[in-house]
């Protein structure tokens, strides 16, 4: 059996670096809803919901936007509720201009071939209307 040797460090210390930690504690986030005492999160509200959407469309986690734990997941649900609604994008345009995601073409390809075949009967029948604008037009003269 092979024996490792392993770097001897006092226990119950840190060695001095970047994450020793500081004077100063980070401030604790407080909910806005539960600062707002806000009874329910509506998700006919899209301006307060997008400002917990970031810009690639993604929920914002709890430890970024501060809620609690009751009202995060209200949150989620009054985003996912706006977006099968259509109040809010699943996928924000920017990312369809830049070509990422191709964007929503709704023909199929099967009625582009059929407007190219029925081009032509349509062209032969405007070839007919013209003959019966000038029957038309010799009988209105002669009378």
């Amino acid at each position: 059996m092979v024996e490792t040797k392993t770097a001897a460090r006092p226990m119950g210390r840190r060695p001095p670096g970047k994450w020793t930690g500081g004077k100063f504690a980070p401030k604790r986030k407080v909910c806005s809803f539960c600062a707002s005492r806000a009874k329910s999160i509506d998700y006919k509200d899209t301006a307060m919901l997008g400002r917990f959407v970031s810009d690639r469309g993604k929920i914002e986690p709890r430890r970024r936007t501060g809620t609690c734990n009751r009202h995060q997941h209200a949150l989620a649900l009054a985003i996912k509720q706006a977006r099968h609604v259509a109040l809010l994008p699943f996928v924000p345009e920017h990312i369809h201009q830049q070509g990422l995601v191709p964007p929503l073409n709704l023909s199929p390809v099967v009625g582009e071939n059929k407007g190219a075949s029925e081009a032509k009967p349509a062209a032969e029948n405007a070839a007919v209307v013209p003959s019966v604008e000038t029957e038309a037009s010799a009988k209105d003269i002669e009378i």
